[in-house]
């Protein structure tokens, strides 16, 4: 289901770095790569280790999303992924503007052309309980869904049919949504996603237990709190 199609052109980047391959950038690594197409957004825990590591010598670039989380950039190299650093601007000439822009357009790209929404119905188990909603596009991308503002303020909006809209990313492979004004779909959705994130730590591939909601067109945590319960109604 292509659902931003409209929403996005499919510029081309103007700088002629991203379209050297990754053979002319080191030529020691094996097989082609082309950087422009290689780029991707990935939305990664502010605590995450190989983060933490990599800034004695070669910093990954971060930019924060919300409290918690951050946005990083990955390259993907076929068989595995980098994430990019200072050292790889260098190398490729290029600012993390020029990455931000082309990260996104190839994410935009990936949703045009494999995007589903799942309902996720658990009133068999208990009838008063309503659906929440949870994104399919790439199992080490989907919560970078959360980058794309215009996917929240339209296509997620008709969905839930309100404002008001709740995510939860418990792993790099799992995101999930709600409107969160309805408490029997919002109370069921946290859960579900604390049990995910859970089973997925042996795995080594879990996020967080944090949900966030869309406020003016921002990403804020959820507190569980009477005062920020109110702010939000």
């Amino acid at each position: 289901m292509s659902f931003l199609s409209k929403l996005f052109g499919k510029s081309q980047p103007d700088n002629k770095g991203l379209d050297t391959s990754m053979e002319e950038v080191k030529k020691s690594r094996e097989g082609y790569v082309n950087v422009g197409q290689s780029i991707f957004p990935v939305i990664k825990s502010e605590d995450d280790p190989r983060i933490k590591l990599s800034m004695a010598n070669n910093p990954v670039m971060t930019e924060k999303i919300s409290d918690g989380i951050v946005l990083c950039y990955l390259l993907d190299m076929g068989n595995n992924y980098e994430m990019i650093s200072k050292k790889h601007l260098t190398e490729f000439g290029l600012t993390i503007e020029d990455i931000k822009k082309v990260a996104i357009r190839n994410l935009v790209n990936k949703v045009n052309a494999n995007c589903k929404i799942q309902v996720m119905d658990f009133s068999e188990q208990n009838p008063a309980i309503k659906p929440f909603y949870s994104i399919q596009m790439d199992n080490n991308l989907n919560p970078s869904m959360m980058l794309l503002d215009e996917f929240w303020e339209t296509n997620a909006k008709n969905i839930v049919k309100s404002d008001t809209i709740a995510v939860s990313i418990p792993a790099k492979n799992i995101i999930f949504f709600s409107d969160m004004k309805l408490m029997e779909s919002f109370r069921t959705m946290r859960p579900v996603a604390s049990q995910m994130y859970d089973a997925s730590v042996p795995d080594g591939i879990q996020l967080t237990k944090n949900t966030y909601i869309r406020k003016n067109g921002k990403w804020i945590l959820f507190l569980d709190t009477p005062e920020q319960m109110e702010e939000l109604w």
